[in-house]
């Protein structure tokens, strides 16, 4: 009876758990879109409506890396530009009403990236994924639509750059 009673103490703890991590993670995302919000050109136009499951992909990479919030706030909010850039530009349809919109909505974003990684002094994180990304722009324009998940470009970015904090910490 007693392990059957630790088990479901530990479902209970984490179903608990993950309802606070979730809670945790929805306050991410709404600072994140709050932020934007500010930053963003009301002129343009663009609403910026994420999906969630594209959020969790790069916070499950957020919660792996010791940050603090606010960088986490940044990060994400770099992904999400990024991400509805690219999503813009995949909507460019020859002959579509919207084709227009959707190329200068998606150039928009991808300058506005920029804008924003700069205020966010994460220039090293655009000069990392800078490749990555003229590559998958080429791409796109030659017809391959291949799926583009800057999630992996900014962990691998993390990982380095823990690294490279790891080696100077013992220089020092």
């Amino acid at each position: 009876m007693n392990g059957f009673v630790g088990m479901i103490g530990y479902g209970f703890f984490r179903q608990n758990r993950q309802e606070g991590e979730n809670l945790v993670n929805k306050q991410l995302i709404e600072d994140t879109l709050r932020l934007l919000h500010t930053e963003m050109s009301p002129i343009a136009g663009i609403e910026l409506q994420p999906s969630p499951a594209a959020c969790e992909q790069l916070i499950s990479v957020l919660e792996r890396h010791d940050l603090e919030y606010s960088r986490k706030v940044n990060l994400l909010g770099i992904y999400t530009i990024l991400t509805l850039a690219a999503e813009r530009h995949m909507e460019c349809i020859p002959h579509h009403p919207d084709l227009t919109r959707n190329i200068l909505d998606g150039d928009y974003l991808y300058s506005f990236y920029l804008q924003f990684a700069v205020k966010c002094r994460e220039l090293d994180l655009v000069a990392y994924l800078a490749p990555s990304i003229k590559k998958m722009q080429i791409r796109r324009s030659n017809g391959d639509f291949a799926e583009h998940d800057p999630a992996t470009g900014i962990e691998e970015f993390l990982i380095q750059e823990c690294r490279q904090r790891s080696r100077t910490s013992k220089a020092i």
